[in-house]
């Protein structure tokens, strides 16, 4: 036996030092040999920072390789050991320096005898009453005193023997499950249709059918696959949420979602004819597990229980949430003694009687957004829908938390990540006992098109490239553009041909705009996790450096003024700032930047106002208010403002080639369409019918001009369906 190798123990992890494994729940993980010899540096380091230079010393000696090797090896086992840059578990970089092991590690020799001290004693002891010496018994003779021994060894012997069987046994009893794991997929539709998956009764499968615009209708298949069919309700934009379904599969609880209420109201449809009973306004709803009783959550954070048949209404539980954000994805446990629930991206839980209100994974991977669980049947485990930064957007995937644990035991306090890349994991509902999950898979992609107004059709443009923020030199030679979903900016001829990276990942750019003498390029960059920020960069590429280096809060939509000796930009309200999960108490505000002095002043009356535009001339500004219902004219020439009511939500305004209007896309609520207005008032005028439109992009939808004047979007063209995924626990 080699005495100098160990094995290596780490959260659910072992790594054994003399076979160059790494393991998990007996399952061997396949890793390079240059980033096996990385971690066994660190780990017989733990603690320490250990520097670039000695980790490439110790693994590669003399090679000629760079710090890209190691780099490379470093991402390699966080990949492997499912590590997070940002919130590391295992391996913490020390920038520019080196990384540190920062998890508990336990050590032992790689040898039998150091796993098994009391095999060892009896092994000695063996040999010694092997060793055929034995010569008399007197008992000060050393043959009496190898008898004596013997003697002992007959008391030993079963002592030892019990003290091994009650440490298995004690183990065995304290010892933890294999983690869940899906041992399955199996795509149950092909159509790429948005889909959210809502319920299942053992035999249907529920879900919702989402074709541009809120709610396109409810449709039931077969839990195998196939054609689906629609489920008719006579009510305005009809969702139903996973968890709606009753438990006997008889009613269900259906939103009649009207645009960006707080809460919606929430009916009960009896199956199959689909008869209808309002029943209250919810943000969320569940049934309890007997399906007499519905809790549900109210726009001021209350929780309140209600009986089925629509009397006897109580409070449970008030909950602080921030920004308004609710009480979403309530769900109650099989044996109806707990409600989870999901507030300000974080899963909770209390008591059904309302009491012991908690959050459920304090501190577990807090730049994660969760939501949407749901217990297997048996209540041993809870499958959840987790979010993690990817650049600047997120990842969706499944994780569960397994709770099962026998007599003295306690379950592990550690989520298992079920799915990973590249599909992100939508909703999700588990069949009726419990080992499918029944989830939407999404892989993005989206289709630049313009409209033909002549035709009244949309049209690839740039050859139907996946890419959104597009902006046009003024010499119409050039062209700038995001790709998506990489969020990498580029510019190219106005064709398309010979583009030029101008940002790396995982820097995600926005709203790139050309400067009047074409030689720079400004835009935001917003990360998932922080907040937004805005740069500059030359048309030819290069570094990039800040536009505003003054902490002035969350910057967006950088302008060029025509005369390119100004750049317009705003602050962020904090309605929007909660839509990334950021909270304050900020408004919206423009900030005019000159560009030979470099000072900044605010632009006085445009307080509560953001996202500023320039007209081609230069003589108007436009901004939108912090609530999207109304846009803001500044008139540079005359000295005057004023504002123009929209009815409606505006987002991603353009200004028209001869500042008569301003166009505006609008897709939340009522009807889904571009629109333009004209800059000195007046009622909207619909240009572009968006009815059946699924759009895409970084913050779900895109909209731009071109130099013609005609609309250019992003039309989904990924794939979005619906998978069984089987969940295997032994």
């Amino acid at each position: 036996m080699d005495a100098k190798s160990f094995v290596f123990r780490f959260g659910e992890y072992e790594v054994y030092e003399r076979d160059l494994r790494v393991g998990r729940a007996g399952e061997t993980l396949a890793l390079e040999p240059k980033a096996l010899r990385v971690l066994l540096y660190l780990l017989h380091n733990p603690g320490r920072m250990v520097s670039k230079d000695e980790l490439l010393n110790a693994v590669w000696g003399d090679a000629a390789v760079t710090e890209n090797s190691l780099t490379r090896a470093v991402a390699l086992l966080r990949k492997v050991l499912d590590d997070d840059t940002r919130e590391p578990r295992f391996i913490a970089t020390v920038p520019t320096a080196g990384y540190r092991f920062i998890a508990q590690v336990a050590v032992s020799p790689n040898s039998s005898a150091a796993h098994d001290p009391v095999g060892a004693d009896l092994n000695r002891l063996k040999r010694d009453t092997d060793s055929g010496q034995i010569v008399t018994t007197g008992p000060n003779s050393k043959s009496g005193k190898r008898s004596k021994r013997n003697g002992l060894l007959k008391w030993l012997l079963p002592g030892a023997a019990l003290v091994v069987g009650v440490a298995i046994a004690v183990w065995y009893m304290r010892r933890p499950f294999p983690p869940p794991h899906i041992s399955e997929y199996k795509q149950l539709t092909f159509d790429g249709l948005g889909k959210m998956v809502a319920g299942t009764d053992g035999i249907r499968l529920y879900f919702n059918l989402d074709q541009g615009g809120f709610g396109s209708g409810i449709r039931q298949m077969a839990v195998s696959g196939g054609v689906s069919e629609p489920v008719p309700i006579e009510l305005p934009n009809p969702i139903l949420f996973p968890g709606g379904l009753s438990p006997d599969g008889s009613s269900m609880l259906v939103y009649s979602v009207t645009g960006f209420k707080s809460a919606d109201p929430l009916s009960i449809v009896h199956l199959p004819g689909n008869s209808i009973r309002y029943l209250t306004d919810a943000v969320s709803a569940a049934w309890s597990p007997d399906g007499t009783l519905v809790v549900y959550s109210t726009a001021d954070g209350d929780i309140n229980l209600i009986r089925s048949d629509g009397t006897e209404t109580r409070k449970l539980a008030g909950v602080s949430v921030m920004g308004g954000s609710g009480v979403h994805k309530l769900s109650w446990s099989p044996d109806g003694r707990t409600i989870r629930f999901f507030k300000d991206g974080r899963p909770w839980e209390m008591s059904r009687s309302g009491s012991n209100v908690h959050e459920l994974l304090h501190n577990w991977r807090p730049s994660y957004s969760t939501a949407g669980g749901q217990w297997t049947a048996d209540g041993e485990s809870f499958v959840f829908w987790c979010g993690h930064p990817q650049g600047n957007s997120v990842l969706g995937d499944l994780w569960v938390l397994d709770e099962r644990h026998m007599w003295f035991g306690k379950p592990s306090p550690e989520p298992v990540r079920l799915t990973s890349g590249p599909m992100r994991w939508g909703p999700h509902v588990l069949s009726k006992d419990g080992r499918k999950i029944f989830a939407t898979g999404i892989i993005d992609r989206g289709e630049l098109v313009r409209f033909n107004s002549k035709s009244r059709t949309f049209e690839p443009f740039l050859g139907g490239i996946s890419a959104e923020s597009v902006d046009f030199s003024r010499d119409g030679k050039s062209v700038a553009y995001v790709s998506y979903p990489e969020g990498i900016l580029w510019k190219a001829n106005a064709d398309g041909s010979k583009p030029v990276q101008l940002s790396e990942p995982p820097m995600y750019a926005v709203v790139p705009r050309w400067s009047p003498d074409g030689s720079q390029i400004v835009f935001m960059s917003w990360p998932f996790d922080s907040l937004p920020k805005l740069y500059i960069v030359s048309s030819a590429g290069g570094s990039l450096r800040s536009l505003v280096p003054e902490d002035k809060g969350a910057l967006d939509n950088p302008n060029w003024s025509p005369d390119g000796q100004k750049i317009a930009f705003s602050r962020v309200p904090d309605s929007r700032l909660e839509q990334r999960g950021f909270h304050g108490n900020t408004r919206g505000i423009v900030y005019i930047l000159d560009v030979a002095t470099h000072q900044v002043g605010t632009l006085p009356g445009s307080e509560g106002f953001w996202g500023p535009r320039w007209s081609s001339d230069g003589r108007f500004l436009e901004t939108e208010s912090d609530d999207a219902l109304s846009i803001k004219v500044f008139d540079f020439t005359t000295q005057r403002a004023w504002v123009l009511q929209i009815g409606t939500r505006a987002e991603w305004h353009a200004w028209s080639r001869d500042g008569r209007f301003i166009y505006f896309e609008s897709i939340r609520q009522g009807q889904p369409g571009v629109f333009r207005v004209p800059v000195q008032g007046g009622k909207p005028e619909m240009v572009v019918d968006l009815k059946g439109f699924r759009a895409a992009g970084l913050f779900g939808d895109y909209f731009r001009l071109d130099p013609t004047d005609a609309p250019l979007l992003l039309r989904f063209n990924g794939s979005d369906d619906i998978y069984a995924l089987t969940l295997e626990k032994k």
